[in-house]
């Protein structure tokens, strides 16, 4: 996986967050519609602070998977450093 910006400087090229059904960590890679279960003894929230995504970032990225990356808009506040 990679952690290169991807081509929308507002998205990071991939995010951790908890599957709020499971508790599960999981990866979610830009601009897809899927999410991949990570096997880790990290949370989300350190697998994301190693890759320099931020919170708020985060939970957007998950929001936009969940629904299959249509419906959420990017709030500036959210954008990545």
């Amino acid at each position: 996986m990679s952690d290169k910006k991807s081509a929308d400087s507002g998205f990071p090229g991939i995010a951790f967050a908890t599957l709020p059904a499971t508790g599960e960590t999981i990866a979610i890679r830009y601009d897809e519609h899927i999410y991949y279960r990570v096997q880790t003894s990290k949370t989300a929230e350190e697998l994301n602070a190693m890759y320099g995504v931020s919170q708020a970032l985060a939970r957007n990225v998950l929001e936009r998977v969940l629904s299959s990356w249509e419906t959420a808009v990017l709030k500036p506040e959210n954008r990545a450093a």
